[in-house]
């Protein structure tokens, strides 16, 4: 997830951040790429999480009601990075990753094996997301 900013062309880091939705709505911990020039300041949200943010907001309405929204149980890139942010021992990013998508696999096992279609297109479409 390498990315440079388009501004002044220094590289962006991802950071968790809140967003502001209509001045009533705070959606926590939506991955946001920063530019690490501090003269820049540039922002921008993740390209692979642009479509559940904008899903969530459209769910909102135009006038939602006064709330606070935690982003990564609606996206699986945001709730990745929360783990990992969160993560007390001394796992690597790329054991959580593994660790998350054995979760999903296993999820994806017994959709299949119950036969739902549904549930079976949303797990392939989390797992995608993450392994972008």
């Amino acid at each position: 997830m390498q990315k440079r900013c388009s501004r002044c062309g220094n590289e962006m880091e991802i950071e968790l951040r809140n967003v502001v939705y209509r001045k009533r709505v705070k959606i926590m911990n939506v991955p946001v790429h920063v530019c690490v020039d501090e003269d820049c300041d540039h922002s921008q949200v993740v390209d692979v999480i642009k479509d559940d943010l904008k899903s969530l907001m459209e769910e909102l309405g135009q006038h939602p009601q006064r709330q606070a929204v935690e982003f990564e149980e609606m996206s699986e890139l945001s709730n990745l990075l929360v783990l990992i942010a969160n993560e007390k021992v001394n796992s690597t990013v790329r054991e959580l990753l593994g660790e998350k998508v054995n979760e999903l696999l296993d999820l994806f096992l017994l959709a299949q094996s119950l036969g739902d279609e549904k549930w079976m297109l949303e797990l392939r479409e989390r797992l995608t997301k993450i392994m972008v």
